[in-house]
């Protein structure tokens, strides 16, 4: 995602939470002074490094929908509230960081960020999956530190267990149907629980909902608007994310594409299997899951030909006007201009990958 759409979204806001990663990296510092007798003090310098690598280098968006969503929420919050907001966003930022090691490593990924991937630093390998362990733990400990004497210290533990529930769920379907590779349970029905589960909840969902906690938020209409909102606004999200993994340049994305030699449930995958004739249909079914260039080309082939950009098009349309519809509900002015925002920052960054919305 284009780091000026983001800028456009937060404003001065990203700057503040950027060198607010150094405070983070002091607390886990004070966190870990348990290790500083040997042999531990090796953990400890690996922690550092680990954190350091994987943490502050994405775009930081989910991080900084807490203390945005804050200032949305409470009128004049408190320097305390925002030190709060700040904290719970780069928790956010450190379980996805965890998230990524994990999922590279799966995926067989090579680049992550512009960066080649963790596992593949110092050849790594599995071990990396250690490391995914490291920052999650130590998530909890940073909750701890901040929260343990707050009146909602069990409902933000509750929250984050809630959703890494969910997210390794949704990440569970999303492996076991790829391993399988039988093409036809590749329903938009089974695509649309994939992205639910794997990537609304903790993409928007999790900040959202730890926004609205600290700031005491009890209105359950405006609740489940915020639920509806991050569901559907992930759906887009992971929609572009497939689109980009196909067609998105490695320079802007940072990242190659896997989602067609690894045989992912891919919405491009399933809607082409809705618009192919029988034999595009076998041939697809052919070339898909093959990481092989020829079988790999052979499949964008039949993407163009079914006009999936066209489509995916539509769908973003769609989907735009139903999440417009849902933020006019809000009847909150600051609320209403933040999630068009947000909106607008997904739908900007599909219009740059050279489409047109």
């Amino acid at each position: 995602m284009n780091q000026s759409i983001v800028a456009k979204l937060v404003g001065a806001e990203y700057d503040v939470f950027d060198k607010f990663f150094t405070t983070i990296l002091t607390d886990i510092t004070r966190i870990t002074t348990d290790l500083e007798q040997e042999p531990l003090s090796v953990a400890k310098n690996w922690i550092e490094r680990v954190f350091r690598f994987n943490v502050p280098h994405g775009k930081k968006i989910r991080g900084l929908l807490v203390p945005i969503l804050v200032r949305s929420l409470v009128k004049c919050p408190s320097t305390e509230k925002m030190t709060q907001a700040y904290t719970l966003g780069w928790c956010v930022e450190i379980l996805q960081a965890s998230s990524l090691i994990a999922d590279d490593v799966m995926d067989k990924s090579k680049l992550r960020r512009g960066k080649p991937c963790w596992y593949l630093v110092d050849d790594l390998g599995t071990d990396a999956v250690n490391d995914s362990f490291l920052l999650e733990h130590i998530m909890y400990q940073l909750v701890k530190k901040h929260f343990k004497t707050t009146s909602y210290y069990t409902d933000i533990v509750d929250l984050f267990l809630l959703v890494t529930h969910k997210t390794v769920l949704g990440q569970c379907l999303d492996i076991q149907t790829g391993r399988n590779m039988r093409f036809e349970e590749y329903t938009m029905e089974r695509y649309e629980a994939i992205v639910k589960y794997k990537t609304s909840f903790y993409t928007f969902y999790l900040p959202i909902v730890l926004a609205a906690t600290i700031s005491n938020v009890q209105n359950t209409k405006l609740m489940s608007i915020f639920e509806a909102l991050a569901i559907s606004i992930g759906h887009m999200f992971q929609v572009l994310d497939d689109y980009l993994d196909c067609y998105g340049s490695k320079s802007k994305t940072g990242k190659i594409g896997t989602d067609i030699q690894n045989g992912k449930c891919s919405w491009l995958f399933v809607r082409s299997k809705e618009l192919c004739s029988k034999e595009q249909l076998a041939e697809l079914y052919d070339n898909y899951g093959h990481d092989d260039e020829a079988k790999i080309a052979h499949v964008v082939e039949i993407y163009e030909a079914v006009k999936i950009p066209s489509h995916v098009t539509e769908f973003m349309k769609h989907m735009k006007a139903s999440n417009l519809r849902l933020i006019r509900k809000l009847e909150n002015e600051d609320l209403i201009i933040l999630f068009k925002q947000l909106l607008g920052m997904v739908t900007e960054t599909f219009n740059m990958s050279s489409l047109c919305l």
